[in-house]
């Protein structure tokens, strides 16, 4: 079983292997808020908080460069690296920025948001973009929200390679970490407090297609980051708790069977706090 790259709440990055649970956090943020994105480049791993990217050499974890620490915050989320450039989501702006590998920002694309008709503008007007991917020469955009009435439906954002939109559609609800396996389209459903009024299911757990495939106590766990490898799949979160005390939340992943997605292990773990990013961390590493 392989190890994973953590990224966590607290500002840490936590190597965490599978088989054995040993686990070592391996580098912290300066900012005291939640590592969010994580990607590796080559002898490189980029990690982002909510506010700053990092670049770190690889496997020594030692910081080579950094972004300004923005503030405001862009809120930023999940990043994939392609073609040289490191593409990142700006939630709190509803726009996708890009980066060289030396870190200079390079371009901000807006995205439009729910209602066209008005400027995008955190919690009223805009889709809580939670990660972008590349599949087959054309880039998908994670929506939290598809539409203007939130906590109902999700959707995904498809572009050319410019980013230029195809077309959007309706796939599960508070989706997190939109991808394919085996060519199917498949994404973590997650279900926030019932003080937030959901209009959706309650329920949380593995999204394929029009599926929910893996379900978990929807008032236990709040996952965020998945990734998996030849056999497993990796669903990492926290144990659910109100915002003001997410920090303190335990780390929880649920490991599942790649075939037929059903659950091989649950495993908790109060040292690792809960996660919001996850990559499969190579052996060569």
């Amino acid at each position: 079983m392989p190890r994973l790259l953590l990224a966590t709440e607290g500002g840490q990055v936590v190597t965490f292997d599978t088989d054995t649970k040993d686990h070592e956090v391996v580098f912290r943020c300066s900012a005291d808020e939640a590592m969010m994105g994580i990607e590796i480049v080559g002898d490189h791993l980029f990690v982002a908080s909510l506010s700053q990217i990092y670049k770190l050499s690889l496997p020594s974890f030692e910081k080579v460069d950094e972004t300004e620490l923005y503030d405001p915050t862009p809120d930023f989320h999940q990043m994939q690296y392609y073609d040289g450039k490191i593409y990142i989501t700006a939630t709190k702006l509803n726009q996708i920025w890009i980066y060289d590998e030396k870190l200079n920002l390079e371009r901000m694309h807006q995205v439009v948001p729910p209602n066209p008709r008005r400027r995008p503008k955190y919690k009223k007007n805009y889709n809580h973009l939670n990660n972008i991917i590349r599949h087959e020469g054309k880039f998908y955009i994670g929506l939290n929200w598809l539409t203007k009435i939130q906590f109902r439906c999700s959707g995904v954002l498809v572009t050319d390679g410019e980013l230029n939109e195809i077309e959007r559609f309706e796939f599960g609800w508070e989706t997190h970490d939109f991808q394919f396996i085996d060519g199917k389209r498949v994404a973590i459903c997650a279900t926030s407090s019932k003080g937030k009024r959901v209009k959706h299911p309650y329920r949380s757990g593995f999204f394929v297609e029009d599926e929910l495939v893996f379900e978990h106590d929807a008032d236990e766990a709040f996952c965020k980051g998945m990734c998996y490898d030849e056999k497993r799949i990796y669903l990492c979160g926290g144990r659910k708790m109100e915002r003001k005390m997410r920090k303190f939340s335990s780390a929880m992943v649920f490991i599942l069977d790649r075939n037929d997605f059903s659950l091989i292990e649950k495993y908790e773990n109060s040292e690792i706090k809960a996660i919001k990013g996850a990559i499969i961390y190579p052996e060569t590493s």
